[in-house]
Order: structure tokens, then sequence, then C-alpha cells
């Protein structure tokens, strides 16, 4: 069994101590914790499972409430965005010669990308219960939100740096290109109907500046 391949007998639970350690020593920034990733298909397809799962919920809550093209739009850019992500990082790791690595990069992208989301929660919880009101800070909230930005652009890149053995330029490149690439899915998505706007979207739950 190579380093990082999934036990055969290993429980449901102990994998998800391994994936939590693994994506906990990434997020620290401690390049051993991508041994905790499984480098193979099955790995890679546990690891999307999760945002499957979030995708179908909302596909199905549409179907249930009626069609609506904005909202429909939005599931498709995710699922598109997920997909697009691997393809263009999987294209990048072969044209380097790094695609025997790539699956166990893949899989630790995928589980790591929900750390940010989890820390912005923890952050925003610990932030208003210290500093109660805080939430209706629209530079608070928006000063939060860059930080959480740049910790995830960090750890796009600690992942494919430690994962695919790249050094840091190339994995600062990888980074720029993927997101690149998804933020032309987004601009096109805004360019033609129904004109969805994420970014509009993201910022609509903040408070609206005092005059």
């Amino acid at each position: 069994m190579t380093p990082g391949s999934t036990p055969p007998a290993e429980t449901p639970g102990g994998a998800a101590t391994r994936i939590i350690r693994g994506v906990v020593r990434l997020g620290r920034g401690k390049a051993e914790g991508i041994e905790s990733f499984g480098n193979t298909p099955e790995a890679l397809l546990s690891a999307i499972a999760p945002s499957a799962a979030l995708f179908l919920v909302l596909a199905l809550s549409q179907f249930v409430q009626g069609y609506d093209a904005t909202e429909v739009t939005k599931v498709l850019i995710l699922i598109t965005a997920l997909l697009l992500r691997l393809v263009v990082s999987q294209a990048l790791a072969s044209v380097w010669g790094k695609a025997e690595g790539w699956l166990r990069y893949a899989t630790a992208l995928l589980w790591s990308a929900w750390l940010p989301m989890v820390l912005s929660l923890v952050v925003l919880s610990i932030a208003q219960i210290i500093m109660p009101g805080i939430v209706t800070s629209r530079l608070a909230l928006a000063v939060i939100m860059i930080g959480i930005e740049a910790y995830e652009f960090w750890l796009s890149w600690f992942v494919a740096k430690s994962g695919l053995g790249l050094k840091g330029g190339r994995a600062a490149l990888l980074v720029v290109v993927v997101n690149l690439a998804v933020a032309s899915l987004y601009l096109i998505a805004i360019a033609l109907p129904p004109h969805y706007n994420a970014l509009k979207e993201l910022m609509g739950p903040l408070p609206k500046p005092h005059p």
C-alpha cells in the first residue's frame, strides 16, 4: 500500500478522522497533511461527494419551488466551476509531469476547500461575541471576507505545492490560472441571459453604509 492510500479495512469514522486530520495539518502549513489523502479515483469521488450532495439538494429545491432561470444557472455554474478546477489543474499537472500525484492533490484540494468556509463562520461568531454588532459593519465584514479569501488563496497554493511537489512559483501559477478560468465562467454568466451576478449576490447580505 502506497503512502496516502486509503486502508482497505478503514471504517467510515476512521476515514473521517484521517481526512479532518489532513485538512487541519494542511491548514496549519504542515506538508505531511497531504499524506492523509488517497491517490485513487475512489478517494477523489469521495471528496466530490459532499459537493455533489449539496448540488443535488439545491437542484431538488428548485424543482419543488418551480423553474427559475437565475437559480438554475447558479446550480449549473457551481457544478461547472468544480469540474473546471479539476480539468484545468489536471491539464497543468500533466504538462509539468506531475500527473502521478494529481489524484491526491485534487482530493486534498476539495476537502480543504471546506476549511475557509468553516473558518469564516468561526471568525464571525467570535467577532460577534467579542464586539457585539460587528456583523452590521460593512467595513468589518469586508475586512473579514478579504482575510478569508487571502487565506483560501494561500491554502490552495500550499495544497498545490505539497500535493504536486511544485516549486512555489508554479504552485502560484496553477492557482492563478485555475481561478482565472473560474472567473471567466462567472463573467460569461453575467454576459449571457439570465445575467447571473455571483458577486452582486455575495455582497447583497452586507449591511448598507450609513449616509
